[in-house]
């Protein structure tokens, strides 16, 4: 072009300058001003108020931040240089967005090496986004756009970011944070990078101080059902024992849950819910006599200690290595069903009863409808099946779940359906739609009635098996669902997802009472301690975190899995966490390290009571029966 001419210009003069040449729409020219005729700004820096007009000018200011996080007091750097990430992100989509690739990757690779190691994942997706079109349809890019990252920091740390930013004019930086972040400002002192990175990850950021300030009812009542079964768990014990050797009769005493109260009120469990708190239909015979043998079955459960551990039984699925994608076991531990990428569902007994299948339609229409053992007169009893196969999706089932009297089967697939299924013929009853993307998880309700599930489109969902459409639709991670939990008291729903955050949702409201953050990958498990008030969380970064819900805050983390972590339970006593995952190991945890954890208020690495490798077999579903008996079931690799 001729020789290069130097202006100088004020930033009323370039601001000016620019306003006419867009107006005039002379966007030609004005990429000559910027690129050859080297105009530059009259300020102290060269990053005036018209900075973001300018992609060179990305570079420097970002330098410049990075020089001023780096050069601050040890005191404040920590929390300044949680800013890092999200500015050093937005500026890059900035860049692309407005159409400078070659700008855009300069600036992507002079920077990208300097955020932490946990954002490399995302980093590597980004790295390939580097024209505007390519930011339409990548949902990491929809993510960080549509929602504002929330960072935390103390008064001084804010007082000094504020003063550096407006005496500098970084006027790019200014506006990446008020468009794209939410910085909030709390009392007390910086806190140490130790504590950052346990709340990092996330990618909305931290928690709002707010979030986790809700009262959460973590305690599990007792059901009035289990005083009919401890009077006759009382009575069993007593006919066993010779008559001259019985106690005098007394008067029976009453479960302290279930006592009345000053004035007719109920004494309930700390920190529980009142057990009309959730509407709920009234429980069938069969649904009652089910629940005392659960209660007569679990007290006759072997505790366990660091010093007495559980037996272990595994399964392992032969010819299933790249098409199984989930398990599940029913409470009594009686029943296993496989979901397969093959769309079928595959239910296997696991004692000697054999599993019944229906009459063929001939013999059924001989069966009066009046009769009273109609259910019993339907089977036929000479069937003596070890495998039954379900049909009806038209896509991978990538979650199943037992109702907890083991009459129905609920499944969820890619189809973006849920099917309720009967496990005594073995139908297809009801299908759920809803969802319009794959459902990841479905699971029911300990109460039964409920349950609910979590999906590819960000959302998790309440149904009840009365009704066809959802009752509650529970919305606020940024990115897909990957796992949900019911509270041992039923009355909230925590879920995992790929946008790194545990959230606690209370269904009565459907409002979320709780927020987790410090995963560094997606989170594929949950697990809650029988008592309710602990919750487990892991998946992809192969760390187990426990967070307390009372307090809302994190108790212990775990590192010892080597790759994902795909199953967690507690032991019934609550005593054990057991973990399992594709490193092929189940490793057993003390959780009475949450106590000590807790007062420590750090994490640590403690706990370790005992690793079991299998041979070549990935861990899938890891399930405590009610006598404490410890089942894992995986596919076979070899």
């Amino acid at each position: 072009m001729g020789e290069t001419v130097d202006t100088t210009l004020s930033e009323q003069e370039y601001a000016v300058l620019l306003k006419i040449l867009r107006k005039q729409n002379l966007k030609e020219t004005e990429e000559v001003l910027r690129r050859e005729a080297g105009i530059s700004l009259a300020s102290n820096d060269g990053l005036g108020a018209n900075d973001k007009s300018n992609p060179t000018f990305y570079q420097r200011g970002y330098e410049s931040f990075l020089t001023f996080v780096e050069k601050s007091l040890d005191l404040y750097r920590s929390e300044l240089a949680q800013l890092l990430y999200p500015i050093f992100v937005h500026l890059y989509l900035n860049l692309v967005a407005r159409g400078y690739p070659d700008i855009a990757r300069q600036f992507f690779a002079s920077h990208h090496g300097k955020q932490e190691s946990f954002y490399d994942h995302d980093l590597v997706r980004l790295q390939a986004v580097t024209q505007p079109e390519h930011m339409q349809g990548c949902e990491l890019v929809e993510n960080l756009r549509r929602n504002k990252h929330l960072v935390h920091l103390c008064t001084e740390s804010y007082q000094t970011l504020t003063n550096y930013l407006q005496s500098h004019q970084l006027t790019m930086i200014l506006n990446v944070i008020e468009e794209r972040m939410t910085i909030e400002v709390v009392d007390g002192a910086p806190r140490n990078r130790l504590d950052l990175l346990n709340k990092a990850g996330a990618t909305g950021g931290e928690a709002s101080h707010t979030a986790n300030k809700s009262k959460v009812l973590y305690g599990v009542p007792r059901d009035p059902i289990m005083a009919t079964a401890i009077a006759q768990l009382e009575e069993e014990e007593l006919e066993s024992i010779p008559d001259d050797e019985r106690p005098k009769k007394k008067k029976p005493k009453k479960d302290p849950s279930l006592q009345s109260g000053k004035r007719g009120k109920s004494v309930a469990v700390p920190h529980a819910p009142q057990l009309s708190r959730l509407p709920l239909p009234k429980p069938r015979e069969d649904e009652v006599q089910a629940k005392v043998k659960a209660f007569k079955e679990a007290a006759r459960c072997t505790s366990l200690s660091p010093s007495n551990l559980p037996s272990i039984c595994f399964y392992s699925i032969l010819n299933s290595k790249n098409s199984l994608c989930a398990v599940s076991l029913s409470d009594d531990a009686t029943l296993l069903a496989g979901c397969f990428d093959d769309s079928l569902i595959r239910i296997w007994t696991l004692t000697p009863k054999k599993l019944l299948s229906m009459k063929p339609p001939s013999q059924l229409a001989t069966i009066p409808l009046s009769a009273e053992d109609i259910m019993d007169r339907i089977l036929d009893t000479s069937s003596n099946n070890d495998v039954i196969t379900l049909t009806g999706h038209s896509g991978p089932v990538y979650s199943t779940s037992f109702s907890p009297d083991k009459s129905l089967l609920l499944s969820a697939s890619e189809d973006g359906t849920v099917r309720l299924w009967s496990l005594l013929t073995h139908g297809s009853l009801l299908c759920f739609r809803g969802h319009n993307y794959p459902i990841w998880c479905v699971e029911f309700s300990p109460l039964g009635f409920y349950f609910a599930t979590s999906s590819y489109d960000r959302t998790t969902r309440l149904w009840s098996t009365d009704h066809i459409q959802p009752l509650k639709i529970l919305a606020g991670h940024y990115s897909d669902v990957e796992c949900l939990k019911f509270h041992p008291n039923g009355n909230y729903i925590a879920t995992g997802s790929c946008d790194l955050s545990v959230r606690l949702w209370d269904i009565l409201n459907g409002q979320c009472v709780r927020i987790f953050t410090g995963h560094k990958a997606s989170i594929l498990v949950l697990a809650f301690s029988p008592d309710g008030r602990y919750l487990a969380s892991s998946g992809a970064d192969c760390t187990i975190r426990v967070w307390d819900l009372s307090l809302a805050v994190l108790v212990c983390e775990f590192k010892r899995h080597q790759d994902t972590v795909h199953s967690l339970v507690f032991s019934r006593d609550g005593t054990l966490l057991a973990s399992g995952g594709m490193d092929q190991c189940v490793i057993l945890w003390d959780t009475s390290v949450f106590e000590e954890e807790q007062r420590r208020k750090n994490a640590s690495t403690e706990g370790l009571l005992s690793r079991f490798p299998t041979k070549s077999t990935p861990i899938h579903k890891l399930h405590f029966t009610r006598k404490n008996l410890l089942l894992a079931v995986g596919p076979y690799t070899s």
